[in-house]
């Protein structure tokens, strides 16, 4: 009966440490970088700060240009929308560079990427105190979803409407969200002609020949 015992206390303590191995190695093993591609870098204002007074736009910095048929919006804080179309802006040197990776003969390499090309957000007016949340979506040069948020507490003075202001309610343009979901192709001018940020048919976004940025 004793050798019996012994020998499930035997059996159970290897497959103690054989779990025990396996958690120390899972654990050790590195991680695999994310890949995503054209994301954002930083923002005007910054996620998480307080805003004191109104501005009349909201700067996104991405790793490379946004496509031309990318959705942005400025909820305020009840939910209603207070954006009025977006526009390219001027591409400036980040103060912190950005790492992505990309895979290279079945390895991730990373490349460091100096300059934020933005995303110019139009703000039509400021009705309240209170948390605002700017929203975008995109799709990157090698056609992966770019999408995210940004929110920030803004506690300036209201300001009124433009005349004849209606809150946009217009969502994506369908062939950005085939894209996104994987469903189109990764050329945005591939399925016809969306409506670019100038309301100009839109064109192939740009920085695909820099592989997001230098």
């Amino acid at each position: 009966m004793r050798s019996k015992r012994v020998t499930v206390r035997k059996v159970l303590s290897r497959v103690v440490a054989a779990l025990a191995a396996t958690v120390v190695v899972t654990l050790l093993l590195p991680v695999a970088p994310a890949s995503a591609h054209g994301q954002l870098a930083t923002s005007t204002p910054l996620k998480g700060t307080v805003v004191r007074e109104p501005l009349t736009q909201l700067a996104l910095y991405f790793t490379e240009k946004p496509a031309s048929n990318a959705h942005f919006t400025i909820s305020g804080p009840d939910g209603s929308r207070v954006d009025s179309g977006w526009s390219y802006g001027e591409p400036k040197r980040l103060d912190k560079p950005v790492t992505e990776y990309f895979m290279v003969n079945g390895v991730f390499e990373p490349r460091l990427y100096h300059t934020g090309f933005p995303a110019m957000v139009t703000v039509a007016h400021w009705p309240a105190k209170g948390r605002y949340t700017a929203s975008y979506l995109s799709v990157a040069s090698d056609g992966e979803a770019v999408r995210g948020e940004v929110t920030f507490d803004y506690q300036g003075r209201g300001t009124a409407a433009p005349a004849g202001w209606s809150a946009p309610t217009a969502g994506p343009d369908p062939a950005l969200l085939a894209q996104a979901e994987g469903e189109g192709s990764t050329n945005p001018a591939a399925s016809g002609s969306p409506v670019g940020p100038t309301g100009a048919p839109a064109s192939p976004p740009a920085g695909a020949a820099q592989a997001q940025r230098d």
